[in-house]
Protein backbone atom coordinates (compact mmCIF):
# COMPACT_ATOMS: atom_id res chain seq x y z
CA UNK A 1 0.00 0.00 0.00
CA UNK A 2 2.70 2.16 1.23
CA UNK A 3 4.47 1.71 -2.46
CA UNK A 4 1.23 1.93 -4.46
CA UNK A 5 1.10 5.60 -2.43
CA UNK A 6 4.53 7.01 -3.20
CA UNK A 7 3.83 5.99 -6.99
CA UNK A 8 0.92 7.90 -6.77
CA UNK A 9 2.33 10.74 -5.34
CA UNK A 10 5.28 10.81 -7.58
CA UNK A 11 2.24 10.68 -10.60
CA UNK A 12 0.71 13.23 -9.11
CA UNK A 13 3.96 15.81 -9.09
CA UNK A 14 4.85 15.09 -12.54
CA UNK A 15 1.19 16.03 -13.63
CA UNK A 16 0.91 19.30 -11.20
CA UNK A 17 4.74 19.98 -12.93
CA UNK A 18 3.48 19.76 -16.27
CA UNK A 19 1.45 22.72 -15.95
CA UNK A 20 2.27 25.30 -18.64
CA UNK A 21 1.52 28.40 -16.71
CA UNK A 22 -0.02 31.70 -18.06
CA UNK A 23 0.81 35.10 -16.26
CA UNK A 24 -1.91 37.81 -17.22
CA UNK A 25 -1.42 41.46 -15.84
CA UNK A 26 -4.75 43.71 -15.58
CA UNK A 27 -6.46 46.23 -14.36
CA UNK A 28 -9.66 45.20 -13.64
CA UNK A 29 -10.48 45.63 -9.23
CA UNK A 30 -13.29 45.58 -7.57
CA UNK A 31 -16.21 43.77 -8.67
CA UNK A 32 -14.72 43.36 -12.48
CA UNK A 33 -11.92 42.12 -10.96
CA UNK A 34 -14.17 39.19 -8.70
CA UNK A 35 -15.84 38.26 -12.16
CA UNK A 36 -12.66 37.96 -13.91
CA UNK A 37 -11.21 35.69 -11.32
CA UNK A 38 -14.36 33.40 -11.65
CA UNK A 39 -13.91 33.44 -15.27
CA UNK A 40 -10.03 32.97 -14.86
CA UNK A 41 -11.00 29.87 -11.82
CA UNK A 42 -13.11 28.27 -14.16
CA UNK A 43 -11.02 28.10 -17.31
CA UNK A 44 -8.46 26.87 -14.83
CA UNK A 45 -10.76 24.10 -14.26
CA UNK A 46 -11.83 22.75 -17.46
CA UNK A 47 -8.14 23.00 -18.42
CA UNK A 48 -6.23 21.11 -16.36
CA UNK A 49 -2.82 21.53 -18.48
CA UNK A 50 -3.26 25.34 -17.46
CA UNK A 51 -2.82 27.51 -15.10
CA UNK A 52 -3.43 31.14 -15.87
CA UNK A 53 -2.44 33.38 -12.99
CA UNK A 54 -4.32 36.67 -12.95
CA UNK A 55 -2.29 39.50 -11.22
CA UNK A 56 -3.85 42.73 -10.61
CA UNK A 57 -1.45 45.67 -11.12
CA UNK A 58 -3.31 48.27 -10.72
CA UNK A 59 -5.05 51.17 -12.50
CA UNK A 60 -4.70 51.97 -15.92
CA UNK A 61 -1.78 54.22 -15.35
CA UNK A 62 0.10 51.55 -12.99
CA UNK A 63 -0.51 48.69 -15.80
CA UNK A 64 1.04 50.97 -18.21
CA UNK A 65 4.03 51.46 -16.51
CA UNK A 66 4.80 48.09 -15.47
CA UNK A 67 4.35 47.14 -18.84
CA UNK A 68 6.78 49.62 -20.31
CA UNK A 69 9.01 49.11 -17.42
CA UNK A 70 9.11 45.18 -17.51
CA UNK A 71 9.55 45.42 -21.85
CA UNK A 72 12.83 47.65 -21.06
CA UNK A 73 13.77 44.78 -18.42
CA UNK A 74 13.23 41.70 -20.28
CA UNK A 75 10.44 40.36 -17.09
CA UNK A 76 7.13 40.53 -19.29
CA UNK A 77 4.29 38.56 -18.19
CA UNK A 78 2.87 36.14 -20.93
CA UNK A 79 -0.29 38.26 -21.46
CA UNK A 80 -1.42 41.52 -20.45
CA UNK A 81 -4.70 43.83 -20.85
CA UNK A 82 -3.29 47.11 -22.89
CA UNK A 83 -5.01 50.11 -24.97
CA UNK A 84 -4.14 49.60 -28.27
CA UNK A 85 -1.51 53.29 -27.72
CA UNK A 86 0.27 50.94 -25.30
CA UNK A 87 0.52 48.16 -28.07
CA UNK A 88 1.50 50.27 -30.59
CA UNK A 89 4.38 50.95 -28.38
CA UNK A 90 5.02 47.26 -27.12
CA UNK A 91 5.01 46.70 -30.85
CA UNK A 92 7.99 49.47 -32.19
CA UNK A 93 9.94 47.60 -29.09
CA UNK A 94 9.27 44.37 -30.68
CA UNK A 95 7.85 43.00 -27.61
CA UNK A 96 4.01 41.98 -28.88
CA UNK A 97 3.21 38.30 -30.34
CA UNK A 98 1.60 38.51 -33.87
CA UNK A 99 -1.45 36.20 -33.56
CA UNK A 100 -2.19 35.25 -37.16
CA UNK A 101 -0.56 32.04 -36.59
CA UNK A 102 -3.19 30.84 -33.48
CA UNK A 103 -6.44 32.49 -35.30
CA UNK A 104 -5.15 30.45 -38.33
CA UNK A 105 -4.60 27.68 -36.97
CA UNK A 106 -6.54 24.93 -38.16
CA UNK A 107 -6.61 22.94 -35.03
CA UNK A 108 -6.41 25.60 -32.23
CA UNK A 109 -7.21 28.38 -34.07
CA UNK A 110 -10.92 30.38 -34.95
CA UNK A 111 -12.94 30.12 -37.92
CA UNK A 112 -13.31 32.62 -40.42
CA UNK A 113 -17.08 32.74 -39.27
CA UNK A 114 -15.83 32.82 -35.86
CA UNK A 115 -13.31 35.37 -36.38
CA UNK A 116 -15.80 37.63 -38.54
CA UNK A 117 -18.38 37.53 -35.83
CA UNK A 118 -16.58 39.78 -33.55
CA UNK A 119 -17.82 43.26 -33.84
CA UNK A 120 -16.37 44.71 -36.82
CA UNK A 121 -15.09 47.97 -35.38
CA UNK A 122 -13.39 45.70 -31.93
CA UNK A 123 -11.83 42.97 -34.43
CA UNK A 124 -10.32 45.99 -37.00
CA UNK A 125 -9.09 47.58 -33.72
CA UNK A 126 -6.66 44.56 -33.15
CA UNK A 127 -5.78 44.52 -36.13
CA UNK A 128 -1.86 46.77 -37.73
CA UNK A 129 -2.58 46.38 -41.50
CA UNK A 130 -3.14 42.65 -41.72
CA UNK A 131 -1.34 41.43 -38.54
CA UNK A 132 -3.52 40.68 -35.58
CA UNK A 133 -1.79 41.62 -32.28
CA UNK A 134 -4.39 41.62 -30.19
CA UNK A 135 -8.44 40.27 -29.23
CA UNK A 136 -10.86 42.46 -27.90
CA UNK A 137 -11.54 42.86 -23.57
CA UNK A 138 -13.36 45.14 -21.58
CA UNK A 139 -15.26 47.32 -24.31
CA UNK A 140 -17.85 49.76 -23.84
CA UNK A 141 -19.84 52.29 -25.87
CA UNK A 142 -21.29 56.15 -24.89
CA UNK A 143 -24.45 56.74 -24.49
CA UNK A 144 -26.79 59.41 -22.98
CA UNK A 145 -27.89 58.95 -19.72
CA UNK A 146 -31.18 60.99 -18.93
CA UNK A 147 -33.34 61.70 -15.91
CA UNK A 148 -36.81 59.60 -17.35
CA UNK A 149 -39.11 61.15 -15.05
CA UNK A 150 -37.80 64.93 -15.79
CA UNK A 151 -38.33 64.00 -19.43
CA UNK A 152 -42.24 63.04 -19.27
CA UNK A 153 -42.83 65.49 -16.29
CA UNK A 154 -41.42 68.38 -19.39
CA UNK A 155 -43.10 66.40 -22.12
CA UNK A 156 -39.96 66.26 -23.77
CA UNK A 157 -39.07 63.49 -26.13
CA UNK A 158 -35.46 61.86 -25.79
CA UNK A 159 -33.18 63.84 -28.16
CA UNK A 160 -32.14 61.85 -31.24
CA UNK A 161 -30.21 64.98 -32.88
CA UNK A 162 -27.76 67.42 -31.75
CA UNK A 163 -30.21 70.10 -31.70
CA UNK A 164 -32.80 68.16 -30.23
CA UNK A 165 -30.26 67.53 -27.59
CA UNK A 166 -29.78 71.71 -27.55
CA UNK A 167 -33.77 72.25 -27.30
CA UNK A 168 -34.51 69.64 -24.80
CA UNK A 169 -31.13 71.09 -22.88
CA UNK A 170 -33.10 74.64 -23.26
CA UNK A 171 -36.81 73.66 -21.50
CA UNK A 172 -35.05 71.60 -18.83
CA UNK A 173 -32.96 74.60 -17.61
CA UNK A 174 -34.71 76.07 -14.36
CA UNK A 175 -33.50 78.90 -12.02
CA UNK A 176 -35.90 77.76 -9.40
CA UNK A 177 -35.91 81.02 -6.91
CA UNK A 178 -35.30 83.60 -8.88
CA UNK A 179 -32.27 84.65 -7.92
CA UNK A 180 -30.39 84.89 -11.27
CA UNK A 181 -28.33 81.49 -10.83
CA UNK A 182 -29.54 78.13 -12.57
CA UNK A 183 -30.61 75.38 -10.33
CA UNK A 184 -31.22 73.00 -12.89
CA UNK A 185 -29.41 72.40 -15.66
CA UNK A 186 -30.72 70.60 -19.08
CA UNK A 187 -27.45 69.53 -19.86
CA UNK A 188 -23.86 68.38 -17.97
CA UNK A 189 -20.27 67.55 -19.91
CA UNK A 190 -17.00 66.59 -18.48
CA UNK A 191 -14.35 69.18 -20.05
CA UNK A 192 -12.33 66.19 -21.35
CA UNK A 193 -11.26 65.09 -25.07
CA UNK A 194 -13.29 62.28 -24.61
CA UNK A 195 -16.77 64.62 -24.75
CA UNK A 196 -15.01 66.80 -27.36
CA UNK A 197 -14.02 64.04 -29.82
CA UNK A 198 -17.16 62.32 -29.53
CA UNK A 199 -18.78 65.97 -30.81
CA UNK A 200 -15.96 65.97 -33.11
CA UNK A 201 -16.72 63.25 -35.01
CA UNK A 202 -20.67 63.46 -34.78
CA UNK A 203 -19.69 66.73 -36.67
CA UNK A 204 -17.95 64.91 -39.68
CA UNK A 205 -14.35 65.80 -37.96
CA UNK A 206 -11.38 64.23 -36.63
CA UNK A 207 -8.16 64.69 -34.32
CA UNK A 208 -6.19 63.49 -37.07
CA UNK A 209 -6.68 62.04 -40.51
CA UNK A 210 -4.51 60.06 -42.55
CA UNK A 211 -2.33 60.69 -45.51
CA UNK A 212 -0.92 58.64 -47.72
CA UNK A 213 -0.13 55.96 -44.96
CA UNK A 214 0.45 58.26 -42.00
CA UNK A 215 -1.64 60.10 -39.62
CA UNK A 216 -1.20 64.32 -39.57
CA UNK A 217 -3.06 66.70 -37.83
CA UNK A 218 -6.40 67.56 -38.80
CA UNK A 219 -7.47 69.45 -35.37
CA UNK A 220 -7.25 72.89 -37.31
CA UNK A 221 -10.55 72.12 -39.31
CA UNK A 222 -13.93 73.78 -39.80
CA UNK A 223 -15.48 70.94 -37.84
CA UNK A 224 -13.46 71.80 -35.17
CA UNK A 225 -14.26 75.07 -34.82
CA UNK A 226 -17.82 74.43 -35.26
CA UNK A 227 -17.64 71.71 -31.96
CA UNK A 228 -15.99 74.47 -30.09
CA UNK A 229 -19.03 77.24 -31.11
CA UNK A 230 -21.78 74.61 -30.29
CA UNK A 231 -20.43 74.21 -27.05
CA UNK A 232 -19.68 77.80 -26.27
CA UNK A 233 -22.77 78.73 -27.01
CA UNK A 234 -24.49 75.95 -24.21
CA UNK A 235 -22.48 77.59 -21.92
CA UNK A 236 -23.39 80.96 -22.81
CA UNK A 237 -26.67 80.51 -23.27
CA UNK A 238 -26.46 79.14 -19.84
CA UNK A 239 -28.52 75.85 -20.36
CA UNK A 240 -25.28 73.37 -20.06
CA UNK A 241 -23.17 72.73 -17.03
CA UNK A 242 -19.67 71.43 -16.98
CA UNK A 243 -16.83 70.42 -14.81
CA UNK A 244 -13.71 68.21 -15.21
CA UNK A 245 -14.85 65.56 -12.89
CA UNK A 246 -17.48 62.30 -13.12
CA UNK A 247 -20.94 63.84 -13.79
CA UNK A 248 -22.53 60.70 -11.82
CA UNK A 249 -22.56 62.48 -8.51
CA UNK A 250 -24.64 65.90 -10.35
CA UNK A 251 -27.01 63.90 -12.22
CA UNK A 252 -27.92 62.34 -9.07
CA UNK A 253 -28.67 65.32 -7.08
CA UNK A 254 -30.66 66.64 -10.35
CA UNK A 255 -28.31 69.65 -10.94
CA UNK A 256 -27.92 67.94 -14.84
CA UNK A 257 -30.89 66.48 -16.45
CA UNK A 258 -28.86 64.61 -19.09
CA UNK A 259 -25.27 63.88 -20.32
CA UNK A 260 -22.88 61.51 -22.50
CA UNK A 261 -20.52 58.91 -20.98
CA UNK A 262 -19.91 55.40 -21.13
CA UNK A 263 -21.88 52.42 -20.43
CA UNK A 264 -19.42 51.62 -17.78
CA UNK A 265 -20.62 54.54 -15.61
CA UNK A 266 -23.92 52.25 -14.97
CA UNK A 267 -23.04 51.22 -11.80
CA UNK A 268 -22.20 54.60 -10.37
CA UNK A 269 -25.38 55.88 -11.86
CA UNK A 270 -27.70 53.05 -9.91
CA UNK A 271 -26.04 54.44 -6.69
CA UNK A 272 -26.19 58.04 -7.61
CA UNK A 273 -29.70 57.66 -8.17
CA UNK A 274 -31.29 54.92 -6.17
CA UNK A 275 -34.43 56.09 -4.60
CA UNK A 276 -34.75 59.70 -6.03
CA UNK A 277 -36.01 59.25 -9.91
CA UNK A 278 -36.05 56.93 -12.61
CA UNK A 279 -33.46 57.11 -15.24
CA UNK A 280 -32.45 55.59 -18.51
CA UNK A 281 -29.99 55.86 -21.58
CA UNK A 282 -30.17 56.47 -25.74
CA UNK A 283 -27.79 56.15 -28.73
CA UNK A 284 -25.84 59.21 -28.17
CA UNK A 285 -27.58 61.96 -30.82
CA UNK A 286 -26.93 62.26 -34.44
CA UNK A 287 -25.04 65.46 -35.94
CA UNK A 288 -23.62 65.34 -39.17
CA UNK A 289 -22.38 61.43 -38.81
CA UNK A 290 -23.69 59.11 -36.77
CA UNK A 291 -20.12 57.87 -35.51
CA UNK A 292 -19.40 57.35 -31.96
CA UNK A 293 -16.00 56.19 -30.65
CA UNK A 294 -15.89 53.26 -28.25
CA UNK A 295 -13.85 52.68 -25.17
CA UNK A 296 -11.74 49.77 -23.68
CA UNK A 297 -9.02 47.66 -23.86
CA UNK A 298 -7.28 44.49 -25.21
CA UNK A 299 -5.10 40.99 -24.55
CA UNK A 300 -2.09 40.86 -26.07
CA UNK A 301 0.71 38.09 -26.01
CA UNK A 302 4.34 38.75 -25.50
CA UNK A 303 6.51 37.05 -27.54
CA UNK A 304 9.31 36.49 -25.18
CA UNK A 305 6.80 33.75 -23.74
CA UNK A 306 7.86 29.72 -24.78
CA UNK A 307 6.16 28.13 -27.17
CA UNK A 308 4.13 26.19 -24.80
CA UNK A 309 3.34 29.17 -22.62
CA UNK A 310 2.18 31.00 -25.81
CA UNK A 311 0.10 28.65 -27.01
CA UNK A 312 -1.54 27.88 -23.53
CA UNK A 313 -1.94 31.50 -23.81
CA UNK A 314 -3.98 31.70 -26.63
CA UNK A 315 -6.32 28.92 -25.27
CA UNK A 316 -7.19 31.63 -22.98
CA UNK A 317 -7.56 34.02 -24.85
CA UNK A 318 -9.92 32.29 -27.48
CA UNK A 319 -12.14 31.42 -23.72
CA UNK A 320 -12.41 34.85 -23.16
CA UNK A 321 -13.97 36.21 -26.61
CA UNK A 322 -16.29 32.42 -26.65
CA UNK A 323 -19.76 33.84 -26.91
CA UNK A 324 -20.66 32.64 -23.71
CA UNK A 325 -17.83 33.90 -21.67
CA UNK A 326 -17.45 37.72 -23.56
CA UNK A 327 -21.89 37.26 -22.89
CA UNK A 328 -21.16 36.13 -19.07
CA UNK A 329 -18.15 39.12 -18.62
CA UNK A 330 -20.95 41.89 -20.03
CA UNK A 331 -23.86 41.00 -18.26
CA UNK A 332 -22.24 40.96 -14.97
CA UNK A 333 -19.43 44.21 -15.35
CA UNK A 334 -21.63 46.41 -17.92
CA UNK A 335 -19.15 45.99 -20.92
CA UNK A 336 -20.53 45.21 -24.04
CA UNK A 337 -20.17 41.20 -25.31
CA UNK A 338 -17.43 41.51 -28.18
CA UNK A 339 -18.80 39.13 -30.18
CA UNK A 340 -22.46 38.94 -32.34
CA UNK A 341 -23.35 35.39 -31.51
CA UNK A 342 -23.14 36.20 -27.27
CA UNK A 343 -26.32 38.00 -27.97
CA UNK A 344 -28.06 34.54 -28.64
CA UNK A 345 -27.08 32.62 -26.18
CA UNK A 346 -29.60 31.57 -23.28
CA UNK A 347 -27.67 33.82 -20.73
CA UNK A 348 -27.37 36.92 -22.85
CA UNK A 349 -31.62 36.42 -23.79
CA UNK A 350 -32.40 35.72 -20.24
CA UNK A 351 -30.41 39.39 -19.14
CA UNK A 352 -31.57 41.07 -21.93
CA UNK A 353 -35.72 39.94 -20.81
CA UNK A 354 -34.96 41.44 -17.53
CA UNK A 355 -32.83 44.32 -18.29
CA UNK A 356 -33.71 45.72 -21.86
CA UNK A 357 -30.87 48.42 -21.25
CA UNK A 358 -28.40 46.70 -22.22
CA UNK A 359 -29.60 46.28 -25.50
CA UNK A 360 -29.39 49.67 -26.02
CA UNK A 361 -25.61 50.80 -26.83
CA UNK A 362 -25.40 48.00 -29.26
CA UNK A 363 -27.47 49.69 -31.67
CA UNK A 364 -24.53 52.06 -32.59
CA UNK A 365 -21.50 49.02 -32.45
CA UNK A 366 -21.43 48.87 -36.50
CA UNK A 367 -21.13 52.89 -36.13
CA UNK A 368 -18.54 53.02 -33.62
CA UNK A 369 -14.78 53.85 -34.86
CA UNK A 370 -11.43 53.59 -32.89
CA UNK A 371 -8.63 55.77 -31.91
CA UNK A 372 -5.35 55.96 -34.50
CA UNK A 373 -3.30 52.98 -33.43
CA UNK A 374 -0.21 54.86 -32.81
CA UNK A 375 2.56 55.43 -29.78
CA UNK A 376 1.91 59.37 -28.98
CA UNK A 377 -1.76 58.92 -29.45
CA UNK A 378 -1.89 59.34 -25.49
CA UNK A 379 0.40 62.71 -25.71
CA UNK A 380 -2.16 63.97 -28.38
CA UNK A 381 -4.98 63.18 -26.56
CA UNK A 382 -3.53 65.06 -23.18
CA UNK A 383 -2.83 68.46 -25.97
CA UNK A 384 -6.59 68.11 -27.47
CA UNK A 385 -8.15 68.03 -24.21
CA UNK A 386 -6.08 71.29 -22.53
CA UNK A 387 -7.14 72.81 -25.90
CA UNK A 388 -10.95 71.74 -25.01
CA UNK A 389 -10.68 72.52 -21.35
CA UNK A 390 -8.67 76.17 -21.83
CA UNK A 391 -10.89 77.55 -24.27
CA UNK A 392 -13.92 76.64 -22.37
CA UNK A 393 -12.85 78.34 -19.39
CA UNK A 394 -12.02 81.19 -21.05
CA UNK A 395 -8.19 81.01 -20.33
CA UNK A 396 -7.51 80.98 -24.42
CA UNK A 397 -9.54 82.31 -27.62
CA UNK A 398 -10.54 79.64 -29.88
CA UNK A 399 -8.10 80.67 -32.90
CA UNK A 400 -5.24 80.60 -30.20
CA UNK A 401 -6.25 77.24 -28.96
CA UNK A 402 -6.95 75.59 -31.88
CA UNK A 403 -3.50 76.40 -33.45
CA UNK A 404 -1.05 75.73 -30.18
CA UNK A 405 -2.48 72.48 -30.42
CA UNK A 406 -1.88 71.67 -33.98
CA UNK A 407 1.75 73.17 -33.50
CA UNK A 408 2.38 70.34 -30.67
CA UNK A 409 -0.12 67.65 -32.25
CA UNK A 410 2.57 67.72 -34.98
CA UNK A 411 5.69 67.82 -33.45
CA UNK A 412 4.28 64.58 -31.30
CA UNK A 413 3.88 63.02 -35.11
CA UNK A 414 6.83 63.60 -36.10
CA UNK A 415 8.43 61.81 -32.85
CA UNK A 416 5.89 58.56 -33.54
CA UNK A 417 7.14 58.64 -37.04
CA UNK A 418 11.51 59.06 -36.59
CA UNK A 419 11.45 63.04 -38.25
Amino acid sequence: MKKFLVVLMVVLSVFALAKVKVTFWHAMGGGHGETLQEIVNTFNELHPDIEVEAVYVGNYGALSQKLLAAAQAGELPTIAQAYSNWTAKLIQSGVVQPLNEFVNDPKIGLTKEEWEDIFEPLRKNCMWGDTIYAVPFNKSLYVLYYNADAFAMYGVDVPKTIDELYEAARIMTEDFDGDGKIDQYGFGFRTTVDFFQILLLLRGGSILKQVDGKWVSNIDSQETREVLAFVKKMVDDGIAYFQGGYLNDIFGQQKIMMYIDTIAGRPYVESSTKGKFTWSWAPVPTWVTNKVPFAGTDIIMFNTASDEEKRAAWEFMKYLISPEVTAYWAINTGYIPVRRSALETSIWKEAAKSDPLIEIPLKQIDNAVFDPQIGVWYEIRTVVGNMFSDFINGKVDMETAIKTADQKIREYLKEEYGE
